[in-house]
């Protein structure tokens, strides 16, 4: 039984948003559909993690592995699984690879172990046997995430709506398909309803320094949106789940980067989108669910919308969320509680 009591008249979700790829962050967020009593649970992007960490087989039968100041030689099948757990909890992935495998796919002038080293080195590379090996981690561990909650949740009854975000390469909505069911919806770029409530997500964000897989310019943005909001009825009772929050608010300050694309400590930015700020100040919808700036945790009014952005700390193992009650009689935010865990 969760912390707060149920009720036919209101409506309880759970939303979370960037746990890029940490599998303890997923299996918090549906276990936090029962902790809170949440009806509903919506998942925002970026479901992705950023990169691979190789695990080396060595002709002699021993595996290494070397991240993060921990240089471990081992035989042992137990550490490995202890090695394997400890990454994907923090939101990486592993491979196995000879060191042949290896050093082939640094010969594409790629680090395996991030997307973002050749934007630093301000050089653009062509996609290669990097991007497929990233593929297939991405999508291998989406499947074992749906396959828990398609088991989980067939159980208890409840819905899981997933929109990706920016950095989710086009393959997860494949697997977001493929699994969908009457526990799982996939809500990009379409209308669902959610109890009484239409919903529409987009994945997609302005654009960023990194050049992730959905991003476009202003206008692009505002043409998805304003195609999404036309097939809502009633706007009155809408959610706006979209992954960049509105553009000068709380919800989307971030730091400021320096030359060599590092964040500052002591100056920030506002990186939101003004397409969707505009957007939600003309549709007036019941609410907004918003992400992609992981350290503006935080909820605004803009005129009477109220917009979340429930932070993200995925790196940490820790899910933070936010839990929304409505009342399904009149079509209000009844109630709101940030959570953290």
């Amino acid at each position: 039984m969760g912390i707060f009591k149920k009720s036919k008249d209101l409506l309880k979700i759970f939303f979370a948003v960037d746990i890029h790829g940490s599998t303890a962050c997923f299996k918090k967020f549906l276990n936090a559909l029962d902790v809170y009593g949440a009806d509903v649970g919506i998942l925002g992007g970026d479901l992705s993690g950023k990169m691979i960490v190789p695990i080396i087989k060595h002709p002699d039968g021993t595996y290494e592995y070397n991240y993060l100041g921990e240089h471990i030689v081992t035989k042992d099948p137990q550490k490995l699984k202890e090695i394997e757990k400890k990454l994907s909890f923090m939101g990486n992935y592993y491979a196995y690879l000879t060191e042949e495998e290896y050093q082939e796919l640094l010969k594409e002038g790629k680090t395996v172990e991030g997307r973002i080293d050749e934007k630093r080195r301000r050089i653009t590379l062509a996609a290669g046997k990097v991007e497929e090996l990233f593929a297939k981690v991405v999508t291998d561990r989406l499947h074992e995430w749906l396959d828990l909650a398609e088991e989980r949740l067939s159980k208890t009854g409840k819905k899981l709506y997933i929109v990706p975000g920016n950095d989710d390469i086009p393959e997860v909505d494949e697997v977001i398909k493929k699994h969908e069911s009457d526990h799982i919806i996939f809500a990009d770029m379409r209308k669902v309803y959610v109890g009484k409530h239409e919903m529409i997500g987009l994945s997609w964000s302005n654009k960023t320094p990194w050049d992730t897989p959905r991003e476009t310019d202003e206008d692009g943005l505002r043409k998805m949106i304003d195609d999404l909001a036309s097939q809502i009825e009633n706007m009155d009772w809408a959610i706006f789940q979209f992954h960049v929050p509105p553009y000068g608010t709380r919800l989307d300050e971030a730091p400021k980067l320096d030359e060599q694309l590092r964040p500052k400590v002591d100056e920030t930015i506002h990186a939101g989108s003004t397409a969707v700020y505009e957007a939600i100040k003309k549709y007036q919808p019941l609410l907004g669910l918003h992400g992609h700036i992981h350290e503006s945790r935080a909820v605004e009014k803009i005129g009477r919308t109220i917009v979340f952005n429930p932070g993200s700390e995925y790196t940490e193992a820790i899910l933070r969320g936010v839990l929304i009650i409505l009342d399904e009689n009149k079509g209000k935010i009844k109630n709101y509680i940030f959570t953290s865990g």
